[in-house]
């Protein structure tokens, strides 16, 4: 699908070779990822702030590349979606540091963490800023709506985290499920497979 909405992709990857004896993938997943975070950076822009009725038919586009790409659980990743997941986990320990009350309003020097602000603190500290609809973040929302299909959230992270049927473990198990999808994605991209 990532292919239909974003042609250039298809033609790096199509124009990809190597020689038979590179061990190395010629796929650039570093492109990849860049170049879908650069299309869901504009359409989500483009959605936040111009009104539905005044959008162009290209302004149209991008929203949709964008929630295309949102909804894609075959995104490429990067080692520091790994480290993200590893650092957020750091970070929610135990129950003793879990803000059950969590307002999306991260405070720097807090020792409570909710889902939402441990990898909001994670993203920071690994890669110097919080990306929201980076990778690993996404993947953490696709368990939390799997785990709370039927429940009717406006913020997943923050709701599923608040929920009082949502025990410590589940809630930090969302992460650590993250971060297996995340190193699966890292093996098969360093195999040269693009996820299936």
């Amino acid at each position: 699908m990532r292919f239909l909405v974003i042609p250039s992709l298809l033609a790096l990857t199509a124009c990809a070779t190597a020689s038979a004896d590179q061990s190395e993938c010629p796929l650039d997943y570093a492109a990849i990822k860049a170049e879908e975070m650069a299309i869901i950076d504009r359409g989500i822009q483009v959605y936040a702030r111009v009104h539905p009725d005044e959008r162009t038919e290209e302004q149209l586009g991008w929203v949709a590349a964008a929630f295309d790409l949102l909804s894609d659980r075959e995104r490429p990743v990067d080692a520091a979606d790994a480290a993200i997941l590893e650092r957020a986990l750091e970070l929610f320990s135990s129950e003793a540091a879990w803000n059950r009350e969590d307002d999306r309003d991260c405070g720097p020097d807090g020792d409570l963490y909710s889902i939402f602000c441990a990898l909001q603190q994670a993203s920071i500290d690994v890669i110097g800023e919080y990306q929201h609809r980076r990778t690993a973040l996404q993947e953490v929302r696709f368990i939390i709506g799997e785990r709370s299909e039927g429940r009717d959230y406006a913020h997943r992270m923050q709701d599923y985290n608040n929920d009082p049927r949502t025990s410590f473990a589940e809630a930090r198990s969302t992460m650590e499920a993250a971060l297996n999808v995340v190193r699966e994605r890292l093996e098969m991209q360093a195999r040269c497979e693009l996820p299936a």
